[in-house]
């Protein structure tokens, strides 16, 4: 058996006096959500404190020793290429690395 539908409502006279209402009176209340939402960070992380840092020091150290791996101790002909692609993403995690470090800086010398 299928579900009956539901009928879509058509707004009535007194609905749509209570909607106008209800619309124009939290303007003040969305302002101030505004003004306190701007200010939060886009992503707030889970951690806040060093524990937020192990994981992706320990990948940055990683993709270093890999990409050192690849360049000095690999015998494939395109051991450069991998070496330089593996250096690639330990660039990123290093700069994943140091934007935290800095954030968690300035966390600290705010409060």
């Amino acid at each position: 058996m299928s579900k009956a539908r539901k009928r879509k409502r058509v707004p009535t006279q007194k609905n749509a006096q209570t909607m106008q209402q209800t619309s124009t009176a939290p303007k003040a209340v969305q302002t101030t959500m505004r003004k306190t939402a701007s200010n939060r960070p886009f992503f707030s992380p889970r951690v806040a404190g060093p524990q937020s840092l192990i994981w992706p020091c320990m990948v940055a150290l990683g993709c270093w020793g890999m990409a050192l791996s690849f360049y000095v101790f690999s015998t494939d002909a395109n051991h450069v290429l991998f070496a330089g692609m593996a250096s690639l993403l330990a660039l990123l995690w290093t700069f994943s690395v140091v934007m935290r470090v800095r954030k968690l800086l300035l966390l600290n010398r705010k409060s």
